[in-house]
């Protein structure tokens, strides 16, 4: 995957953002210091303070790094005109449930810790994900909502929020999903949660079947019709939504699975990205929390 990446890299230009820096977060989890390498991505020509995203990579809990998903945080930065802090969360296998839960939300509290050294306004910070990054946005999201919550809205692309979804049913309906089969789902879901299987069910790491979604941040949702996960992440926006959480649900029925970064090798997957970005940067303003 890294060598496919790097060397389509070469080929195209990055998108440009105005300073990229790497820093490491830091934060005490369940009891335990986790020490979690973040990159930080400030637009070009904006006035600070401005809406600050924690954004979490796709690639199954066991792909994918900052670096490589860097063309990715690099346009959101740019069309969203928010500072974007990209995580490089843990990977399994050597790193199994909860590593990648527990560096999401060591990541997000640090960055609310450090939001104005960052160039952010406290009122606009917001989460945002790619397939099992949108797993980690909105995990993270549930943890910190009710009361303590400090996020005013959340980016869920493509989400995988059921760890412990019926593959089956999914097979039974149709097995041709381009760039994510169904026995992938089976693979991702083996070696995340490892020795903790039976709490697949759980929220973390199954945020569609946690028991109680109210107080989350307002979620604009994507999904694309040629994925697995089609109908588990409207059904998490339907969840959202009954539970009393804003919700905007985005359905891009030619798309597949990877659409979100693949916007320079197909012109309909661009138009994709970009309608989300723009629509995202105005949904964290339309969602910012009062002054405090």
């Amino acid at each position: 995957m890294r060598l496919a990446v790097m060397t389509a890299r070469q080929r195209v230009a990055m998108p440009v953002v105005g300073a990229v820096e790497d820093a490491v977060a830091v934060d005490i989890v369940r009891g335990a210091t986790r020490h979690v390498p973040v990159r930080i991505y400030r637009p070009q020509d904006t006035p600070m303070p401005l809406p600050t995203t924690v954004f979490f990579h796709g690639g199954g809990f066991v792909l994918g790094s900052v670096e490589l998903m860097d063309d990715i945080a690099r346009k959101l930065c740019r069309d969203t005109h928010t500072v974007v802090v990209s995580v490089d969360y843990r990977l399994a296998p050597e790193h199994p449930f909860p590593a990648a839960h527990d560096d999401a939300l060591a990541a997000v509290r640090w960055v609310i810790r450090h939001v104005d050294h960052l160039g952010g306004d406290a009122s606009r910070i917001a989460v945002a994900g790619e397939s099992a990054g949108a797993n980690l946005a909105t995990s993270t999201a549930w943890e910190l909502r009710g009361a303590d919550r400090r996020l005013a809205a959340q980016l869920l692309v493509v989400p995988g929020v059921d760890m412990a979804r019926d593959v089956a049913r999914i097979e039974a309906t149709r097995t041709d999903f381009p760039m994510l089969s169904t026995n992938d789902l089976r693979e991702i879901a083996r070696l995340y949660m490892g020795a903790a299987k039976a709490r697949a069910t759980e929220c973390p790491p199954s945020p569609l079947r946690a028991a109680d979604l109210a107080g989350m941040p307002p979620a604009l949702v994507a999904v694309a019709g040629h994925d697995p996960l089609h109908d588990e992440g409207i059904a998490y926006a339907k969840r959202l939504e009954s539970d009393g959480v804003p919700v905007e649900l985005f359905l891009f029925e030619d798309m597949f699975h990877t659409f979100f970064g693949l916007f320079e090798a197909s012109a309909s997957a661009r138009r994709a990205s970009d309608a989300i970005c723009h629509a995202f940067a105005a949904w964290i303003d339309r969602h910012a929390l009062p002054a405090t």
